[in-house]
């Protein structure tokens, strides 16, 4: 018997649809669909790409310490292929079913990775001009940047379990929630 396998739906790998963001759908997602496809016909694993995430991104970060715009331009493009694995590894977890409780941690803190080594580096870089005082800066946009994150997940969480009636995250019953 020869059974063809066809491909999850881009729209079985998203997120509940009101809790998508808009940069997210119209760029990220189809990115990291394409992703999601590609892993999980090699066997790749959610946490795989999610860890391969983490050190693309904190590669990006170190290009942004050096002063050449064109090592700041492949940094910048470190983060969107950074970015497109963080989506990639969300919808390879949800076309898989391979849900884990250390994924849903490690993806949680592979964008603070990243972004401390944006923070630490873009510091570095600016140190000789600013003195100590940009690490004061970077030391208040961090704090600041990290609330708004977990108040933008806690929020969306929130919405989800008082509003749809669905506890645990947005990874649950994505298809259902889409459909209400």
């Amino acid at each position: 018997m020869n059974e063809k396998k066809t491909n999850p739906t881009y729209e079985s790998t998203l997120k509940s649809a009101d809790t998508e963001e808009f940069l997210a759908l119209i760029f990220y997602r189809p990115i990291g669909y394409r992703w999601a496809l590609l892993f999980s016909k090699l066997g790749v694993s959610p946490n795989a790409v999610t860890i391969a995430s983490i050190f693309i991104g904190v590669a990006a970060g170190i290009c942004f310490y050096y002063e050449d715009w064109r090592l700041t331009l492949v940094g910048a493009l470190l983060l969107i292929w950074a970015n497109s694995y963080d989506s990639a590894d969300g919808q390879l977890d949800r076309m898989t079913g391979q849900k884990s409780e250390i994924g849903r941690a490690l993806d949680g803190v592979a964008g603070d990775f990243w972004f401390v080594s944006i923070y630490v580096a873009i510091c570095l870089r600016l140190f000789p001009e600013w003195s100590w005082w940009i690490w004061v800066l970077a030391a208040f946009a961090g704090f600041s940047h990290s609330k708004q994150a977990a108040m933008a997940d806690y929020y969306r969480n929130i919405h989800l379990f008082f509003l749809k009636g669905k506890s645990g995250s947005e990874l649950d019953n994505s298809i259902q929630q889409m459909e209400i």
